[in-house]
């Protein structure tokens, strides 16, 4: 009985770590992905944004960057911020 209550629970466990990934792009499915493919991975793919990371501010120097050297065009406060949250909260190394 013990080694099945194991099994499911590690089971459970293994079916919640892992997030479900974007087929398409590579990139983990979470609010803010549909911004992410309208402004990012038009121009680079998904893994550029996997093998980068950081906290916020990474990401946002990486926004300015695109804009300021590769024709990223201005992003509304809202477009931004839920860029921001989604690679802080799935791309933060």
């Amino acid at each position: 009985m013990y080694k099945i209550k194991l099994l499911i629970l590690s089971m459970i466990l293994v079916t919640t770590l892992h997030a479900k990934v974007d087929t398409t792009t590579g990139l983990i499915i979470d609010e803010g992905i549909s911004d992410i493919k309208e402004h990012c991975t038009i121009c680079h793919t998904g893994r550029f944004i996997v093998v980068n990371g950081g906290k916020r501010a990474f990401w946002e120097g990486k926004i300015i960057a695109m804009q300021d050297g590769f024709g990223l065009w201005d992003l509304t406060n809202e477009q931004k911020d839920r860029i921001l949250n989604y690679l802080t909260k799935n791309y933060s190394k």
